[in-house]
């Protein structure tokens, strides 16, 4: 526990805020695109798992496995999210409420996007904990299996990432409908719901005593944030949106199961 925030706080958090500033840096340059800020998130993992990684070792092949994962899932996500948002000049509702706030005072908005920044570093730094056990332990094949499985959920991410997108570029679809298609069909998160399954099955398979226990404060973290800040956040703007369509939705589909 000492080793971890030792590591933790002398190289990994000052590392992803550093990342999340030059995040920010460029979130100004490309002219207040909020979007910037879920890129920041995925690659202050990478960052993090970079640093663990190289404090352990890279020398093995396991290590090189377990970082080439990491980086599957940073790729991914990140480019997903830098094409479909950032390329396409996508404006994320859940941030209209800071910009018309501050609509006319461009420090004030400023700060508190630059403070979201550093808090959203904050986060990382606890749900990207688990890979300080991940590089720290060398697995068993039957934990390198548990861990392969990753691949699994990154792919199942990406195909709910994929359905949604294609369903927004739709030119057929009705006006103010909701995508039910794959499987947006069985849950009304399922992106989310692989990205948690993801980061679960990298905090099980790191654990190999006890103590270890302590990866799974990471996916626990994420849930919260997903259950008590993304989630509803999101479904209060689909509900402003969509109306009675969408309250019928939820009510006939699970929250994150894609059962």
């Amino acid at each position: 526990m000492q080793e971890l925030i030792e590591i933790g706080l002398k190289k990994v958090l000052p590392g992803i805020l550093i990342n999340q500033i030059a995040f920010y840096s460029l979130y100004k340059i490309l002219k207040n695109n909020e979007c910037i800020v879920d890129v920041a998130y995925t690659v202050s993992h990478l960052v993090a798992g970079s640093i663990y990684a190289y404090h352990f070792g890279l020398s093995s092949f396991e290590s090189k496995f377990k970082l080439g994962l990491l980086a599957l899932w940073t790729a991914r996500l990140a480019g997903f999210l830098f094409y479909y948002r950032i390329m396409r000049g996508f404006r994320d509702p859940r941030y209209d409420v800071i910009f018309q706030k501050y609509k006319k005072e461009t420090l004030k908005r400023d700060v508190v996007v630059f403070c979201q920044y550093i808090f959203q570093g904050f986060i990382v730094f606890v749900t990207s904990s688990s890979l300080y056990f991940l590089f720290k332990n060398q697995l068993n094949p039957f934990q390198l299996a548990i861990l392969g499985t990753s691949i699994f959920w990154i792919y199942f991410e990406g195909l709910a990432d994929h359905q949604l997108q294609q369903f927004k570029d739709s030119k057929n679809k009705p006006q103010n409908s909701i995508c039910q298609d794959g499987l947006w069909k069985k849950s009304r998160h399922p992106n989310l719901f692989f990205d948690l399954m993801t980061w679960t099955t990298i905090a099980i398979a790191s654990i190999k005593s006890r103590h270890d226990c302590l990866a799974l404060i990471s996916p626990l973290v994420l849930y919260y944030v997903m259950a008590g800040l993304t989630v509803p956040l999101t479904e209060r703007l689909m509900k402003k949106k969509r109306g009675d369509q969408f309250i019928q939705y939820c009510s006939n589909t699970n929250k994150f199961l894609p059962i």
